[in-house]
């Protein structure tokens, strides 16, 4: 494989775990816990918004879309817990894209 080919699975590969991430972490905050307060709750479509956010700028759009959604559904400490989230993320990402690239290169690809 070229470089460039290398380079194209790892773009692959965290598109689909930024993605992901993202979706699972929101979406499952929203089902787990249903706010009381409705002004607290994002729309569905400011969800969606941020899942295909991540999925077109990734870690950009992704990390600080997480740490929004849980400062504005918990306060203070949803930042925190919105902080740690965009961290996992995005160090779940840069071990996938290093991982790929390791296996590529131990494949002899």
């Amino acid at each position: 494989m070229t470089p460039g080919n290398v380079e194209f699975v790892q773009v692959l590969v965290s598109m689909t775990v930024e993605t992901g991430g993202v979706a699972a972490f929101v979406c499952a905050d929203r089902r787990l816990r249903p706010t009381r307060r409705r002004e607290r709750r994002w729309l569905p479509a400011t969800t969606e918004a941020a899942v295909l956010g991540a999925f077109l700028f990734g870690p950009l759009y992704g990390g600080p879309a997480l740490i929004i959604h849980f400062a504005k559904s918990r306060g203070a400490l949803g930042l925190m817990l919105g902080l740690g989230c965009a961290v996992t993320v995005i160090a779940t990402d840069i071990g996938v894209q290093l991982g790929a690239a390791a296996a590529i290169d131990w494949l002899g690809l």
